[in-house]
């Protein structure tokens, strides 16, 4: 059976929009979406044009609105009392913008926004980042191996919070096609802990892929990761 124009340029459309989810400019059909990490150490409220959207997000967790397209201003209230003065942000429709909520050098809440949009992936090769957001957790220890170098490689250090909104454009590295596989861990400060790395995650990535890996504060003590 022969498919008409208008099927295959469908298909061709739905198949366009598959892109990465952290890209604020993916599709143009669909409800706009904000998604937020609570990377403060206290439960927040979300408030979008002065109205609660979501409510008291705790420590370490994630969660979702869904604002008209437009222009909006964002505050992000701590539930244990605290000051966050509003910012604008622009929702687009059929994308996904990311926004940390994160402590500032004065301890104050601040935002940051976590949508990368320049990050471009060669076709042949996979990247991946990671950002430290899990502010009880202190100093980590996070180590890597990679398709293309398979001994353990410490990603950075040392590997703090990072609360200010400009630290948080860490690099994404490079390699080939192939699992990336991430540990984290406290003590101690060097390879060794790779065998017993209570936290870990592998990441299968195909040519032209790239991920976010965020570290967060688990409830109850110590941290877990989530993939953007």
């Amino acid at each position: 059976m022969r498919l008409s124009a208008t099927a295959l340029l469908c298909a061709w459309f739905i198949m366009g929009c598959s892109s990465d989810p952290t890209e604020p400019d993916c599709c143009t059909t669909g409800q706009p979406s904000l998604r937020i990490v609570n990377a403060f150490t206290t439960p927040v409220d979300v408030l979008i044009d002065g109205s609660v959207a979501i409510a008291s997000i705790g420590a370490g967790a994630i969660a979702t609105a869904a604002p008209a397209p437009g222009n909006h201003t964002l505050v992000l209230r701590p539930i244990s009392s605290g000051v966050s003065l509003p910012q604008s942000i622009v929702t687009t429709t059929g994308a996904m913008r990311t926004v940390a909520v994160v402590r500032g050098s004065n301890g104050a809440v601040a935002a940051a926004v976590l949508d990368d949009t320049n990050s471009v992936v060669p076709q042949g090769a996979t990247k991946v980042r990671v950002l430290h957001l899990a502010p009880s957790a202190g100093t980590l220890q996070v180590y890597r191996t990679q398709p293309d170098f398979q001994q353990p490689i410490s990603w950075q250090f040392p590997f703090t919070y990072q609360a200010e909104p400009t630290s948080l454009s860490a690099p994404f590295y490079q390699s080939t096609v192939g699992s990336w596989e991430i540990r984290v861990w406290q003590t101690p400060a060097d390879a060794s802990g790779w065998a017993n790395a209570a936290v870990k995650v592998v990441i299968p990535l195909a040519g032209g892929e790239k991920k976010t890996v965020l570290i967060l504060d688990k409830p109850g003590g110590g941290v877990r990761i989530e993939l953007l």
